[in-house]
């Protein structure tokens, strides 16, 4: 991967990390939704998209470092 394509991924990863989407697919999580979406059976971090779940207070910025170390690294995501 050409270094401009490095800077534009790692510059989507911190966007969704300072919006507090969902790293893996970019969606609204559950405590952003409106209220008529809004899901009580699920957690506030969960991604009704993709059905991740990644709490934002223990593991969003680990997740978010990680996933700016594979693309320096050119390291493939795995699911």
């Amino acid at each position: 991967m050409n270094a401009k394509k490095k800077i534009n991924l790692i510059d989507q990863i911190l966007e969704r990390w300072e919006e507090g989407t969902c790293f893996y697919c970019g969606g609204i999580l559950n405590g952003n939704m409106i209220d008529e979406d809004y899901d009580d059976m699920n957690s506030d971090t969960y991604c009704q998209y993709c059905g991740k779940d990644v709490d934002p207070y223990d593991e969003w910025d680990n997740n978010c470092l990680n996933a700016i170390e594979k693309v320096m690294k050119n390291e493939r995501f795995t699911p």
